[in-house]
């Protein structure tokens, strides 16, 4: 089913490139969208938070967006469990904007040409990634910190974003990253939602993909550990966690941006714990395109 689904993500964004090529003449150039200049409040669609509700975060940006200063559209943020509901959500108009990571922006915008930046506002937001473990797991915890300090002192971390985030094009596959398997050793099984590009992402046969496996690989070397990947929608991480259908969940986010309207715990529900930090990305919108 989790190959099913990102199948339709790779169809859903042909959608979104039918749906512009009729929206426009030939030969026409794309200019940024921000939204439905009729409405009152930007709806903005964004992955389903670990911990706060739509409520909340709405609540969160509206005062953000009042103590900006600046004068722009109150937004309203609308969930989705998986980014291909939220980019059919995009091209049926049910949402003005989607909230993505740069790194996501930059991949989506250059292998569809009609997903663009929105032309809005932008506050300074950014989000550090962890894993999330159960709060009394403390070994593992502290194993995977251990894990996570060496390959941040020795530079891996770096390299691995170089190599899997900033240096990847949209106008070229995704490669595979294989994850050894260490003979003997005691099994972590990961959740991980494969549907946030190149960050990560199943390709096509099925095999995973990107920046967070990786991550996930050489971290499974360092601790000697082998690494069992689940796939997960964004919307189920702190179900299966707390349900122990899983040991660990990749992502969960710490808010590292200036404006400090967002708890750094907005992201923790109760009973979870997060590792130190492995990426920071900064927080952008895409919509479609206007032509």
């Amino acid at each position: 089913m989790f190959l099913d689904k990102m199948k339709t993500l790779a169809s859903a964004l042909c959608i979104c490139a039918a749906a512009g090529t009729l929206f426009t003449g030939c030969g026409a150039e794309n200019q940024p969208a921000g939204g439905n200049a009729s409405n009152e409040v930007t709806r903005v669609g964004m992955l389903t938070n670990l911990n706060a509700s739509e409520q909340q975060y709405t609540a969160l940006i509206r005062e953000a967006e009042k103590r900006s200063g600046q004068v722009m559209k109150p937004s309203d943020i609308v969930y989705y469990d998986t980014m291909t509901a939220m980019i059919l959500g995009l091209n049926s108009k049910s949402v003005d904007e989607i909230s993505v990571y740069q790194s996501m922006a930059d991949y989506m915008t250059s292998t569809n040409p009609n997903l663009v930046p929105a032309n809005h506002i932008k506050m300074e937001l950014e989000d550090s990634f962890c894993c999330a473990v159960h709060e009394d797991n403390a070994a593992l915890l502290e194993l995977l910190n251990k894990g996570l300090e060496s390959m941040r002192s020795d530079g891996t971390l770096t390299e691995l974003t170089e190599k899997y985030i900033k240096n990847i094009s949209g106008k070229e596959s995704l490669p595979a990253v294989p994850i050894e398997k260490i003979e003997g050793a005691d099994t972590i099984r990961v959740g991980y939602t494969g549907d946030l590009p190149p960050i990560d992402m199943v390709l096509a046969d099925g095999s995973p993909a990107g920046f967070n496996t990786a991550v996930l690989a050489e971290l499974g070397k360092r601790i000697g550990r082998n690494i069992e990947m689940v796939p997960i929608s964004s919307g189920s991480r702190a179900i299966v966690l707390e349900s122990h259908e899983v040991d660990v969940i990749f992502w969960a986010i710490v808010p590292n941006d200036k404006t400090g309207f967002r708890p750094v715990d907005i992201d923790k529900p109760k009973g979870l714990a997060l590792t130190l930090p492995y990426y920071n990305d900064k927080i952008t919108h895409i919509a479609l395109g206007k032509h």
